[in-house]
């Protein structure tokens, strides 16, 4: 469940839209700005990602009520830091990975899976590098102006946060509805994507209710299986095609190595020999066909769990929930307690 600190008040649900929406980039971005000291640490440069993605789904899922305030350089710098941190995100991944299938290698494998534990290392040094050298920077010259911004008062619209967001609610539901639907009748990778883009907004919109609405949190906990299996799967589509991208290299430097020795050395050279035995190209297509054989279980078994109804009865909930929030919309507004419920 979301922190408490990136959660909205019952009197919130009253308060026009626009202005709770600021507030919640302003926690968001304040929660990655907490964080930009510890870039060094790959956990933390994790939560800095969610942070600023969760940021980021904010302003889209609230757009309308944002425009004066998020323009479209903010916008582009904001998508721009996310997007840095993703290729080391995706080489963890695949390290990790690579880390489980070495746990006993076969003699043939070994030269494949080390050149590709290798290039992997040295890759993440180099992505690390430049995360520390202008993650922070880059992040400081868009949170800067932006919380600026977020932070001047103006004058909003009467709509209220919780009438807005009961609209967003269903909408967004339906849209994961409609992806899921299409998962059981084509699970090819576009779709599984749409799938998982879907969910990830739909959980963003549920994370910042879970302190009003009990119901939300139990929302975000089933959405959280769907998404783990969606999201592995993009991992291994990810790691498939940079197993392709490998395979070619490897091949490559094989063979140049070994036209290298062919001109230099005699054929019966011990070096000959054991470089014509070294093939990484036998470890790459194992560790492929692991990939292959665990997403065809993992897709299976998604299909099983939409089959059996597992996003329809979400989608149940969340539309419960969107009724509820409507609702309460249309209450008066409770009291401020003393204990300083106000949005700054």
């Amino acid at each position: 469940m979301a922190s408490k600190a990136l959660t909205i008040k019952h009197s919130h649900l009253h308060q026009p839209v626009a202005r709770i929406a600021r507030l919640l980039m302003r926690k968001r971005l304040a929660a990655a700005q907490a964080l930009v000291g510890d870039l060094k640490d790959p956990e933390a440069i994790h939560e800095f990602r969610v942070a600023v993605r969760r940021a980021r789904s904010i302003e889209r899922a609230y757009r309308p009520y944002l425009v004066e305030v998020v323009t479209p350089k903010l916008r582009r710098r904001l998508k721009a830091v996310v997007a840095a941190t993703g290729a080391a995100r995706d080489t963890e991944v695949q390290l990790q990975r690579l880390s489980q299938r070495r746990v006993d290698p076969r003699p043939h494998q070994q030269p494949g899976f080390d050149w590709l534990q290798d290039r992997l290392e040295r890759r993440l040094r180099e992505e690390y590098g430049q995360l520390e050298e202008n993650l922070a920077e880059r992040f400081l010259l868009v949170h800067k102006p932006l919380h600026a911004r977020l932070k001047t008062k103006r004058d909003d619209p009467d709509l209220s946060f919780a009438e807005v967001t009961a609209g967003l609610l269903l909408e967004v539901s339906g849209d994961f509805s409609l992806r899921c639907a299409q998962i059981r009748a084509d699970s090819s990778e576009e779709p599984l994507h749409r799938a998982r883009i879907s969910g990830k907004r739909l959980r963003y919109l549920l994370e910042p209710l879970t302190a009003v609405f009990p119901q939300a949190g139990v929302l975000v906990s089933e959405l959280k299986v769907l998404q783990d299996l969606l999201g592995e799967i993009r991992d291994l589509q990810v790691f498939g095609a940079e197993l392709a991208l490998a395979a070619e290299e490897a091949g490559a430097a094989r063979m140049r190595k070994l036209i290298e020795m062919s001109l230099t050395l005699p054929r019966e050279a011990p070096e000959w020999l054991l470089a014509r035995q070294q093939d990484e190209r036998a470890g790459l297509m194992s560790l492929a066909r692991d990939l292959h054989t665990r997403q065809v279980d993992l897709v299976a078994h998604l299909r099983a769990r939409l089959v059996d109804g597992a996003a329809d009865a979400l989608v149940v909930g969340v539309r419960a929930l969107a009724q509820e929030c409507a609702r309460t919309s249309l209450l008066p507004a409770e009291p401020e307690r003393a204990d300083g419920d106000k949005t700054a």
